[in-house]
């Protein structure tokens, strides 16, 4: 499966990325706990995304295993 996103499409899922890491992070803070797998998985997604190439830059290949 091939998904072609532009670099507004990609900013826009890393911040909400973001602010689902920041409130994650606020309830950790208030409650003492948060699901870890979780906040990694966000992170480690976040990361994929900054990435990910954008117009006009060299293709790189995802496959749907580097994904899960």
């Amino acid at each position: 499966m091939t998904v072609e996103l532009k670099q507004d499409d990609i900013g826009l899922l890393i911040s909400l990325l973001t602010q689902e890491i920041d409130r994650v992070g606020e309830v950790e803070e208030k409650y003492g706990f948060c699901d870890l797998s979780h906040f990694f998985r966000m992170v480690d997604t976040r990361t994929k995304l900054l990435d990910m190439p954008v117009d006009g830059e060299l293709q790189a290949g995802f496959s749907d295993k580097e994904w899960e």
